[in-house]
């Protein structure tokens, strides 16, 4: 994704200001224009206020400043030269062609952050479009924004291109607060009970809900392999396997644990276990 992306880059970039629903200005284009004009390079820094308002176009800002995301990939969506700005029906209607959905997906976040197999990342992704105004000087491309953050975007702790290869991962890493029944996401680099590993343990419908951490820790055991396969070797005897549960009653109807990693002491920690 990321390598057919770069190949359609042109090599600098521009600022932009803030888009809006809009028809493009009336400047008709011509033929001879480019569709890739202005488009951001990989790596450029915007800061994205919400991955789900494509038409906000966010302001393009220095990498060393604020910034909640960093563009991954950019293609042509093919459309012609005449072709309206789109509005958020149009998108929802799929105005823009399969450019707009297959330039973006977790994938593209894993290649860009350069993550192994089974990290969990606390980033998502965004499209971002041209402003009206590059519209109508014929700008049609598309380009998918790595965004940093779990429900929303939030400021990046720094530049987040091949960030998984620095040693320093846990601040992009996805870890739970809470407890096993209710929790919620955080990057490992916050206090935390629980570092989310790729692992769903196979529980036949009816098994008592477990209650405590020793009847966790009996489910818990399937997930050893993808905690190897976390850690890149064997559970350290500072580590321990663990389960998230849901409530009860969601248990009883439909048990869908999740594999952890915590602190063999129990207790929170900080930080992650692949960076110890």
């Amino acid at each position: 994704m990321l390598a057919v992306g770069a190949a359609l880059l042109l090599a600098g970039c521009t600022s932009t200001v803030d888009g809006v629903a809009s028809p493009a200005p009336v400047t008709a284009p011509t033929p001879g224009d480019d569709p890739m004009l202005e488009a951001p390079a990989v790596g450029t820094c915007h800061d994205v206020e919400s991955a789900y308002e494509p038409l906000d176009v966010p302001d393009v800002v220095d990498c060393g400043d604020r910034h909640t995301a960093e563009t991954a990939a950019v293609v042509d969506t093919g459309l012609a030269v005449d072709a309206a700005y789109p509005t958020q029906d149009d998108l929802d209607e799929g105005y823009l062609g399969d450019a707009y959905d297959e330039v973006c997906s977790y994938d593209t976040v894993d290649d860009y952050l350069r993550a192994g197999p089974g990290d969990l990342l606390y980033a998502d992704y965004t499209q971002v479009l041209p402003t009206p105004e590059q519209w109508a000087r014929g700008a049609r491309w598309v380009a998918c924004d790595v965004t940093y953050g779990y429900s929303s975007p939030e400021p990046a702790p720094g530049r987040m291109a091949g960030v998984m290869e620095s040693g320093d991962t846990a601040a992009y890493r996805a870890c739970l607060v809470g407890d096993p029944v209710d929790n919620d996401v955080v990057p490992c680099s916050e206090p935390h009970w629980a570092e989310r590993i790729s692992g769903y343990p196979d529980v036949p419908e009816g098994t008592p809900f477990p209650a405590d951490q020793a009847a966790r820790a009996v489910i818990a055991e399937q997930c050893r392999p993808d905690a190897v396969d976390h850690l890149d070797g064997p559970l350290p005897p500072e580590v321990a396997l663990d389960i998230t549960t849901d409530d009860p009653a969601d248990w009883a109807s439909f048990p869908y644990p999740t594999c952890v990693l915590v602190a063999a002491g129990g207790g929170s920690t900080t930080g992650s276990f692949t960076d110890s």
